[in-house]
Order: structure tokens, then sequence, then C-alpha cells
């Protein structure tokens, strides 16, 4: 398939001139007019008129005033995966349906795509993949998600347009609702929390910042007009420095802090089995316990599961979070009316 930097050069073929329109409708965010599309093509008024007229029959053309463009949102993408790439997506899909635990109707037909072109290799995966598709369909729960799933696909036609976003968001360590104005850089899980978060660049005032709220935290959100020329403002080696020592997404400008842990013999084996983070270093003691060092943007992200191992681990550092875990343990035996 040809792309949008072949534009500009005559075509052997109506096939190969169509294919390059639509190529440059959907990778265009404001869209052309008939003229700029007569410039890069190289053709007719009355030639691209006629096309884009074939085009419209069989593709989400969108008309704004005298541009024209794809909607993305609505586009079909043909694409080849082997057996082992649908079955990484199936288990991708899997981790998706065990952790977000919301209904979510994209993911659903998308897996029923994957299934129809896995029975064509084994019916046995394809049917897990359908299955998979059904939890997710079948998920209930008290909790209205319809807003939730709105917000996503706001998000992601932002993304997909190069739009800011105007959107408030209520702070729970504030209790207050604040408006920030937000250039979406990507949607990011938080398997531990059970949630995704935005990761964006906040363009709300003169110093601009990357800044991550939780989606389900978002109260109202506005697309505003697509401004491509942001993206180029933000310092994403940044981003990926600032996510490089995150436990999950808690990120900081700061440098790391060292957390040492140490785990009871009992746990030590199941510790080493999983390499819990990029930075880990384990050290063998004698008696069979096992120390783990890492190196972690917010240790606050990751005490959740420390707790998790109960008696068998035991902080070392930082000392903030050694003292912050003994007074949960005295509130904890207090509870529990148990002498301090």
């Amino acid at each position: 398939m040809s792309t949008p930097g072949q534009a500009g050069r005559r075509f052997a073929s109506q096939a190969e001139r169509r294919d390059q329109l639509e190529q440059l409708l959907l990778h265009s965010p404001v869209g052309y007019t008939q003229a700029e599309l007569v410039a890069r093509l190289q053709t007719s008024k009355a030639t691209i008129h006629r096309d884009i007229q074939y085009l419209s029959m069989h593709l989400p053309v969108l008309e704004e005033g005298r541009r024209y463009r794809i909607d993305p949102a609505g586009y079909l993408h043909n694409v080849r995966l082997s057996m082992h790439e649908l079955e990484a997506l199936h288990l991708s899909a899997r981790l998706f349906a065990r952790v977000m635990k919301f209904p979510f109707p994209h993911a659903s037909a998308a897996l029923r795509k994957l299934a129809d072109a896995q029975s064509r290799v084994s019916q046995a995966l394809a049917d897990q993949i359908l299955q998979t598709a059904e939890d997710i369909d079948g998920f209930t729960s008290p909790i209205d998600y319809s807003r939730y799933r709105s917000v996503i696909e706001q998000l992601g036609r932002a993304m997909s347009e190069s739009r800011p976003v105007l959107v408030s968001h209520y702070s729970a360590r504030k209790q207050t609702e604040q408006r920030f104005t937000l250039f979406p850089i990507t949607l990011e899980p938080h398997h531990e929390g059970r949630a995704v978060h935005l990761l964006a660049w906040d363009i709300s005032t003169a110093s601009e910042q990357f800044r991550t709220i939780k989606i389900e935290r978002i109260t109202r959100l506005e697309l505003q007009p697509s401004a491509p020329q942001i993206a180029s403002r933000i310092p994403r080696e940044r981003l990926q420095q600032r996510l490089q020592h995150a436990w999950g997404i808690w990120s900081s400008d700061d440098p790391p802090q060292q957390v040492r842990l140490q785990f009871s013999a009992a746990v030590a084996q199941r510790v080493r089995e999983t390499h819990w983070h990029h930075s880990m270093t384990l050290t063998d003691h004698p008696d069979g316990s096992l120390e783990c060092r890492m190196q972690i943007a917010e240790p606050r992200e990751m005490y959740p599961w420390i707790r998790g191992w109960g008696p068998d681990v035991q902080i070392l550092e930082p000392e903030w979070l050694q003292q912050q875990h003994k007074e949960d343990i005295r509130a904890m035996a207090r509870m529990y009316g148990e002498a301090e």
C-alpha cells in the first residue's frame, strides 16, 4: 500500500490514485480541500470530485466546510496476523477482561473478529477467544459504566485527531473538582487499581507539564479543535524517563528511591519466580530469606503490594515507609482489640 509521503506524482492507475487519496484523507486530522488534493495528486478537480464520491460509498468520508477527511473512528483496517500473534492479542484481552472488569463492547467486537480469523487455523483457540468476548459482554456491575466508556471513546478520538480536551476532574485528595486543558498522549491501564489513567500534556498554563489523571474521576470532557502542533512541544524522552522507575503509573521528575524488602524463606521462591520490576536485584541469605532491592519513583504506589505479603515481608528502606507500615500494623492490632 502506498503512503502519504508518495503524493505529488502522477499515478499509473485509478486504483493507485484512489488508494493514495484514501491514505491522505485518513492521516490528516484537518483534512484537505479539493484544490489541495489536485495539487498533491497532480490530477484534475473533476477527477478528485469523482474519487471522493467513490470513496464516500465505501468509507466514512467527512465533509467539513470545504475540507474532506476520513473519520478514523469508523475506518476498518486490514491487518494480517499469524496464529501466534492472534493468541498474543487474545492473552492481552484475557488480562483486560480479568483486571478491568467493565463491559466494553469495542473490545468484545474486536475479539469476535479475531476469533473469526483464528477459526481458519484453530477452532479450539477461536472458541477460547469467543468465550473471552462473552465474558466481557456478560460482566455485570452496580456501577454505571456508560459515562466511563464514553470518556474512553472521546479520548481515543482526541488522540487519533490530535485534539486537546477540556477536562473536569475530581481530586480525591483535595476533595474538589479541577479543570485542565490537556493534550492526550496515551491511556495506561493500572492493574492493581483496576483502572485506566490518562497520560497527558497539560497546556492549562504557560508552564506546561505532564499530568496523569484517573479516567473514572473525569466528570466532564469537551473535545477542542485539532492542534497537531502541540505534539512537537512534548518532551517524550522525559515521559519515558519518568515511567522507567514507576511501579505502575506514578511517576516523578525526582530521582527514584531505593526500596529494600526482606522476604521470609516461606515465600522466597515465589518472589524469585516473577520479575516484579526492571530494577529488581535479589540477594539470598543463609537462613533462606531473600532481600529484594528496587529503585522506585513513588514507593507509596507499591505499598498495597508490600502489605499483601503480610508477615512474610519486612520493609528495610525507605525509613519513612517502614514507619508508615509500623503505624498501620498498630492500627490493625487496635482494630482487632489486640494490645500493642
